[in-house]
């Protein structure tokens, strides 16, 4: 077996790791924000819905990046299933949206626009629209 020698660009992987260390630290910061119960309890429902699912998907891509770093498929491992499962509530979340936006039947319109369009016996027979034809008598 070879042996593994030095790697060619040390100084370009030094400044990838060194970038991905200042990255997780943003992440950390930003996490330690998103996370904090002070601002939670000001939102809505709404938006205590988003921010639960931008929280949870957030921290399950960590893991699944964090599992790559490791060398470690995580299409074999349970956080696959989780991602799924939060893109599933994501899809949930946006059906609910969206029902909000979809056109509502504004009742008494519609009983007045089917009244006037029934016939009304009282009202006595109606004339036939079509043409009448009549036959010659020779």
């Amino acid at each position: 077996m070879g042996e593994i020698g030095e790697m060619p660009d040390d100084e370009e992987v030094a400044k990838q790791i060194g970038s991905l260390r200042e990255s997780s630290e943003n992440i950390e910061n930003l996490l330690d924000l998103m996370i904090s119960a002070k601002a939670y309890d000001r939102l809505s429902t709404e938006d205590q819905v988003k921010h639960d699912l931008f929280v949870s998907y957030a921290l399950t891509s960590l893991y699944w990046m964090y599992m790559r770093t490791l060398g470690e498929n995580p299409f074999t491992h349970v956080v696959k299933g989780e991602i799924d499962r939060i893109q599933d509530y994501v899809k949930k979340y946006q059906r609910v949206k969206d029902r909000k936006k979809r056109p509502t039947v504004q009742k008494d319109a519609a009983k007045r626009f089917v009244k006037s369009g029934l016939w009304d016996p009282s009202t006595g027979p109606q004339p036939s629209n079509k043409r009448k034809r009549f036959e010659d008598d020779d």
